[in-house]
């Protein structure tokens, strides 16, 4: 297996890594209270089309940035990949992904709840 040998990281990489990396805690916090708050609507016995679609695109959305976490996290624990790249996935993870959950949970209550 090809590994890739990365230097260890200057002091300010690794500075700027652990603010990304803790700043994926931000967009989380408040996909997983969206989650919670109409997953328990969900669970409580409505089960109207766009709740479930919205439970679902949050759900995604907390997964993949928990995976994104973990990924970016063991890469540059272990040295495995480069600066740069590490940062591209805290920059998806903190922005890409958030904004596409808002896109899609916009789209969806709107298509589904404003016209029927």
């Amino acid at each position: 297996m090809l590994k890739v040998e990365v230097s260890s990281y200057k002091s300010w990489q690794q500075v700027l890594f652990w603010m990304g990396w803790l700043s994926l805690l931000i967009p989380g916090y408040f996909i997983s209270y969206g989650f919670s708050l109409v997953g328990s609507l969900v669970l409580s016995g409505y089960h109207d089309t766009v709740d479930l679609v919205l439970v679902l695109i949050m759900g995604t959305a907390l997964l993949e940035l928990l995976l994104i976490g973990i990924y970016t996290l063991t890469r540059y624990w272990f040295q495995a990949s480069s600066f740069r790249r590490l940062v591209a996935w805290l920059v998806l993870g903190a922005a890409g992904i958030p904004l596409a959950a808002l896109l899609g949970c916009v789209y969806a209550y709107a298509k589904l709840n404003l016209y029927p």
